[in-house]
């Protein structure tokens, strides 16, 4: 059986006019085929009928009998190499879901909007909804919402600000997932080569289903990811048919996500560890808890005004020498071990 790098250089040396004239036949023989039909619809039986057809078309050819066989094995191993290196080459560059993202608004004008730029831009829907495009983010969108539904389709990161419309949800799609939203403000972040792709709350409510229409080959309902729901600072990762929830790396209080007057003080004195994870808790609208009632009883005196979570949690902790993990969307404050 032909490797992939054997056939490449079959390809260069035919390029070149360096290959033997048995080559030369079989390659004009194999583009004429494939040129009669996409890669993409070729079945199995109709891949086993083009390596029939090659060798049957190449006995008939006039050629030095010691070089026949060989090149016969050599067309019949090549087709097939070939098949499958163009089919996985189309399978890459595949987008299955842009195509059925397309085909579902395909009664709309279609807008799009790339970022060449480093720097990010803002794109205004026809809802007044803003979407900040990262650097090389791309967008497509329909030039005006006329359906129950505003659907828009994202390569690439973009931050959301949705305009609220309960009547309307607003949708959107990737190549990996489907983010659902009423009304709220939320980070999209494109799958890159091993990292997953990533969905970032900061206000509101989303739902996050696995985009199905992803590929060629439709995913099964029953394997797909079980949708998740995220509220602020939360976060959703997609990989290998999961969605899972975990806290996003800054999060930030309620009052400056919702741009509300921040009346919080955190510089204490003499405060029991309780009542400043219960005060955090609250701010941020995480879950902080210790199954430890003695950690719960420990004071904190301090001025951790100006700092972010994780850093409060630090300070707070390192002064008991205890730690904190987060567990889920939960932060778990416990004793080193």
């Amino acid at each position: 059986m032909m490797n992939q790098k054997a056939f490449l250089d079959l390809l260069s040396r035919y390029m070149d006019g360096k290959c033997t004239e048995n080559e030369r036949l079989w390659v004009d023989k194999w583009y004429h085929n494939i040129n009669q039909k996409n890669i993409q619809d070729l079945s199995e039986e109709e891949i086993n009928e083009m390596q029939r057809n090659i060798s049957k078309n190449l006995d008939s050819l006039p050629q030095p009998k010691k070089l026949r066989l060989i090149s016969i094995k050599f067309a019949i191993a090549a087709s097939v190499t070939a098949a499958f290196v163009l089919g996985g080459l189309y399978l890459y560059n595949y987008n299955g879901a842009l195509q059925a993202y397309k085909s579902e608004n395909s009664d709309a004008v279609l807008l799009s909007a790339a970022n060449d730029t480093e720097e990010n831009i803002s794109v205004y829907l026809s809802d007044s909804s803003k979407v900040t495009l990262s650097p090389h983010a791309h967008i497509v969108y329909p030039k005006t919402f006329t359906s129950n539904k505003r659907t828009v389709y994202l390569e690439g990161d973009a931050f959301f600000a949705v305009t609220k419309n309960h009547k309307k949800p607003f949708l959107v799609y990737n190549e990996n997932i489907v983010v659902k939203v009423l009304g709220t403000s939320f980070f999209v972040k494109a799958p890159e080569k091993n990292q997953p792709a990533q969905v970032s709350v900061r206000t509101g409510k989303v739902q996050v289903n696995e985009n199905c229409e992803a590929s060629l080959f439709a995913v099964a309902k029953e394997k797909s990811a079980k949708p998740i729901l995220l509220t602020p600072n939360q976060k959703g990762v997609f990989t290998q048919h999961q969605l899972k929830k975990t806290l996003v790396e800054k999060p930030i209080p309620l009052s400056v996500a919702y741009d509300l007057p921040n009346e919080s003080d955190y510089n204490y004195r003499e405060e029991t560890l309780k009542n400043i994870f219960n005060k955090l808790a609250k701010d941020y609208g995480i879950s902080i808890q210790s199954h430890n009632n003695e950690i719960l009883n420990y004071t904190f005196t301090g001025d951790l005004n100006g700092k972010e979570l994780y850093e409060q949690l630090d300070l707070v902790c390192g002064s008991i020498s205890s730690k904190y993990s987060i567990q889920g969307t939960s932060i778990v404050v416990s004793n080193k071990n």
